[in-house]
């Protein structure tokens, strides 16, 4: 095309275009890197709360290390619901409320679990007094 056969309004219309186009580029990049960052977040967290919350298949075994099937729709449905905004409070106890305690990979301190938390302490101490209790009786008495 000939220059002498451009309209200013044309070159007008083009340089609007061009900078509409670079703008809208520029805001595409800046929401795709912002949403990766985010995902990659729920992504940590969804981990995170995996690793404490125990498969109700797999003996033994975190959400987080468990290749059962229910354990992949679990931590989908976890990474759904950090993506809707809840807490991880808020996640576990929905678990908690769902599966029983037992889902916890740690159960709670309280009074009905209080045997979990305390009750291999006891049979150690237990053990070791029974160890000394029979290391003294057993120990040669010196005679007069």
């Amino acid at each position: 095309m000939n220059a002498s056969f451009r309209s200013p309004y044309l070159s007008f219309l083009m340089g609007l275009l061009v900078i509409t186009l670079l703008l809208g580029a520029a805001i595409f990049l800046f929401m795709a890197q912002e949403r990766s960052i985010t995902t990659v977040s729920y992504q940590q967290q969804a981990m995170d709360i995996s690793k404490v919350l125990r498969c109700p298949m797999a003996t033994n075994q975190n959400l987080f290390e468990s290749q059962a099937p229910i354990a992949h729709e679990l931590k989908a449905q976890i990474f759904t619901m950090l993506e809707q905004g809840q807490s991880q409070d808020e996640i576990i106890h929905f678990m908690v409320q769902r599966y029983g305690e037992k889902i916890r990979y740690q159960p709670e301190l309280k009074g009905s679990t209080l045997a979990l938390w305390f009750g291999p302490l006891l049979f150690l101490l237990l053990g070791v007094g029974i160890c000394l209790a029979l290391t003294k009786r057993s120990a040669p008495r010196p005679t007069l």
